[in-house]
């Protein structure tokens, strides 16, 4: 069920901001973008198909139907960018400190001389 936030909102951005959460959703459980864009054409045209309704009472059940729908089919382990915490790469490589370096005279100077021969 939407929070209260959400049943504040308008209309319009309700059904904006829940089609841009399934498109999320559709991504959750995508392998990768090629299994995505049927699903996200499918999820599209679903939208597209409603837009002229003009019941209210019809088009409240609509939206409320399909905010409990993205509530039960929520992924369970959605996909977090890499860089974010809590994503598949943070902190694999984090960046190294700085390390300042100082050479060893001595030791260029033996090299240039030809004694490592």
């Amino acid at each position: 069920m939407a929070s209260e936030a959400v049943l504040a909102l308008p209309h319009k951005l309700r059904v904006m901001r829940m089609y841009r959460t399934g498109l999320k959703e559709l991504i959750n459980y995508s392998a990768n973008r090629h299994e995505w864009y049927p699903r996200a054409y499918a999820l599209r045209k679903e939208f597209e198909d409603n837009k002229d309704v003009s019941d209210r009472e019809q088009i409240r059940r609509m939206v409320e139907h399909g905010e409990e729908l993205l509530a039960r089919f929520r992924h369970w382990e959605p996909l977090i960018k890499p860089e974010f915490i809590g994503g598949t790469a943070y902190s694999i490589n984090p960046a190294q400190p700085k390390l300042k370096f100082t050479p060893n005279y001595d030791y260029i100077d033996e090299y240039k001389k030809g004694d490592h021969l």
